[in-house]
């Protein structure tokens, strides 16, 4: 059965389909069987129910979600049919149609060339339409001047983040961020072995451009119908001259009867043998003509659409990889924002004391931090070498001195509110304040200046008399700055 989603939540996995009738059923996702798609509202689909109940047990999308004015199917063919398979009937026979109708009013004798129906290029554009559609939407995503992070990398830790963040906070669930996920899961499903298994450049020509070529298509009905036609009138010409050579025998037979009746025959074949013979090299003319014109048509597109299409497919496939870049970069930002916001994960957040904000990088850092750095695999190796680049890149390290707990804590968290990519320290005891900053290096050192028991400005000259430090930024800071 046809349908549309109308509702569907990613918390439960429960969602809403209407039909033809506007009836309504529900489906869970365990009963979704598409590799290609996630759900999502408005989403055609097609589904069935479990004997007559309203149970929804097989739900996947429809492969036609687009009815455009030039599409041969419109959507109130897919309202009216309940099966994919019914559709791409209708719509072979409707092009069937069209076939028939072009081959009959187009005299092949005098054809010169076999025209396109739809340029490569036009071709091209609704090929790659539903890319080009999901890749713009990642590129209005924002991702707020932060560089982007690098998806076959960060992939696997951003499903981490996210769930840490639904089960720490209980308010905010997976539909908040359906948008991200959908663009996601659409950008991912471009990667998959089976979607670029289809983008072979042959395939694609043979089996796809190649039959939506109207004209092409008619030339080649008309081909198949010549061949036939000439089979025919071979035929006719094999019984004609058999019936002759018959005639032929009898009239030399001594004391043959109706003589004038078989002369009659004999001339009706004769002239039907030649009028045969003579239709034969007219149809063979123009079946070499138009077995001629086809492959033509064959040798000249098939060039420029392999250059052509290997130069767009290039090209959207770079864009499928910066998209995923940015949808995760976009969504990474956003759990940021809502995490940092979290009163729960604030309450955890101080618990850990952790040095990073709530986001991505957090985590990527603590997996690491766990492993033995001598006994890495190659693909820790390589998350090792992209945090330690895109920490040299963005983040900023702050050393936050003071003896007042509640206050340092404060200020660590509003810091990390503003800015993901910092990296925040504190300390409050002096010895200990003496070896991080004789040791690290830091973009700014922020001192407390109601510290009661060292003078603010002796801890500030210590510290900018390291090696490390004489450069950095110092800020002496009061509690209602």
């Amino acid at each position: 059965m046809h349908g549309k989603i109308v509702q569907y939540s990613h918390t439960t996995g429960v969602g809403t389909i209407i039909n033809a009738s506007k009836k309504l059923f529900d489906f869970k996702i365990a009963s979704w069987h598409d590799n290609t798609k996630i759900p999502e509202i408005n989403l055609l689909v097609e589904f069935k129910l479990e004997d007559e109940n309203r149970n929804v047990i097989d739900i996947r999308s429809s492969k036609y979600q687009e009815f455009g004015s030039d599409s041969i199917v419109k959507e109130r063919d897919f309202w009216k049919t309940n099966t994919d398979e019914e559709l791409e009937k209708l719509e072979s026979n409707v092009f069937d149609k069209l076939i028939a109708e072009t081959y009959k009013k187009t005299d092949y004798s005098k054809l010169s060339v076999i025209p396109t129906s739809i340029s490569i290029d036009k071709f091209i554009q609704y090929y790659f339409e539903n890319e080009v559609k999901i890749i713009n939407s990642a590129y209005k995503l924002p991702i707020d001047g932060y560089e982007k992070l690098n998806y076959s990398i960060v992939n696997r830790f951003i499903k981490r983040t996210l769930d840490s963040l639904i089960c720490v906070d209980r308010r905010i669930t997976k539909d908040t961020f359906s948008m991200y996920l959908q663009i996601l899961g659409k950008l991912q499903y471009f990667m998959t072995p089976f979607y670029l298994a289809n983008q072979n450049t042959k395939k694609v020509f043979e089996e796809h451009f190649l039959p939506q070529q109207l004209y092409l298509n008619a030339a080649n009905r008309k081909l198949i119908n010549l061949k036939d036609d000439i089979l025919k009138l071979e035929s006719k010409k094999k019984n004609a001259k058999s019936e002759i050579h018959s005639i032929q025998t009898k009239l030399t037979s001594a004391g043959i009867k109706n003589v004038q009746i078989l002369k009659e025959r004999l001339s009706k074949l004769n002239y039907l043998y030649k009028e045969c013979t003579e239709k034969i090299i007219v149809l063979t003319k123009i079946k070499d003509r138009v077995s001629k014109l086809i492959e033509i048509f064959k040798e000249n597109h098939e060039k420029d659409f392999i250059a052509r299409f290997d130069k767009t497919k290039e090209q959207i496939f770079e864009h499928i990889k910066n998209s995923l870049n940015i949808t995760i970069t976009s969504l990474d930002n956003k759990i940021w924002k809502l995490g940092m916001a979290s009163e729960p994960v604030k309450n955890q957040f101080l618990k850990l004391q952790s040095s990073y904000a709530f986001c991505t990088l957090a985590f990527m850092q603590q997996y690491i931090k766990r492993l033995d750095s001598s006994k890495l695999n190659d693909n820790d190796r390589l998350l090792n070498i992209y945090i330690n680049k895109y920490r040299e890149r963005n983040t900023k390290k702050i050393l936050i001195l003071s003896n007042r707990n509640e206050f340092e804590m404060k200020l660590k968290f509003e810091i990390l509110t503003q800015y993901k990519d910092f990296i925040v320290t504190k300390t409050s005891k002096k010895v200990e304040y003496l070896i991080i900053i004789a040791n690290q290096k830091f973009d700014f050192v922020i001192v407390d200046n109601n510290m009661k028991e060292d003078k603010p400005i002796d801890m500030i000259m210590q510290g900018k008399n390291t090696k490390l430090n004489k450069n950095t930024t110092f800020v002496l800071i009061d509690e209602e700055q």
